[in-house]
């Protein structure tokens, strides 16, 4: 018996060491406010409210939507450094593959943050979240502080935005681009099995061009934010 334990114990410990402890799919759930803009009746009823963080692995999808208006979607693999991006606003339906220069592009076009962790920690949204202190250029606005979570698969989600240093996935954080702030903050983390098809895109999409693909989204925030 005894030698039958000194056998199995060596075993038993490959077997504990290789499970994994951090979620590997699942649904973040965000809510998106506005701290920054005077939001009139119209915007309220268009701007988008809510974003949802699809991943399984090291892949993500990132959708903001509102309804039927329109829908952009992020697809991000931190493990080949890809990113597609797609939209879906009344005739425009496309879709750009992002080259290596295009998404130096992309990263070179976004505020540049200094960023500084605080050391403090908490549960948020049903995840263990360490705070940042953000800082942009020039800054004449009071910043909230970015919080992000180590508990899930991804070791960089955000390799391609300013928080690219910033180890983990965002809980609490500001975006901008395209000429609107958003403040967006996690309210429910699911885990649940995510499939392949998830990722998959709409046949009806048509690819262009990064550059105009860009385009077509500056026009939807610059209706949006009017």
């Amino acid at each position: 018996m005894k030698k039958f334990l000194f056998l199995f114990a060596p075993l038993l410990f490959i077997m504990t060491s290789c499970s994994p402890d951090k979620v590997q799919e699942g649904e973040i759930e965000y809510a998106i406010t506005y701290p920054n803009s005077e939001i009139s009746g119209f915007m309220q009823a268009i701007l988008p409210e809510t974003m949802t963080i699809t991943f399984k692995g090291t892949k993500m999808k990132t959708t903001i939507a509102r309804g039927e208006i329109f829908t952009t979607e992020i697809i991000s693999d931190e493990s080949d450094r890809s990113i597609e991006m797609r939209l879906d606003f009344g005739a425009s339906l496309l879709f750009a593959n992002l080259d290596e220069n295009e998404i130096q592009e992309l990263i070179s076009s976004q505020p540049k943050y200094k960023i500084k962790a605080l050391g403090e920690s908490d549960s948020l949204a049903g995840m263990m979240s360490t705070s940042y202190k953000i800082k942009g250029a020039n800054d004449t606005i009071t910043r909230s502080d970015a919080w992000f979570t180590e508990d899930l698969v991804m070791e960089d989600a955000y390799w391609f935005t300013p928080y690219a240093k910033t180890k983990g996935t965002p809980v609490i954080y500001d975006a901008e681009r395209y000429g609107v702030m958003m403040h967006i903050e996690a309210v429910k983390i699911t885990k649940r099995e995510v499939l392949d098809t998830e990722f998959d895109r709409d046949p009806e999409l048509v690819e262009v061009a990064f550059e105009d693909y860009e385009k077509e989204v500056q026009e939807l925030f610059d209706v949006l934010m009017e």
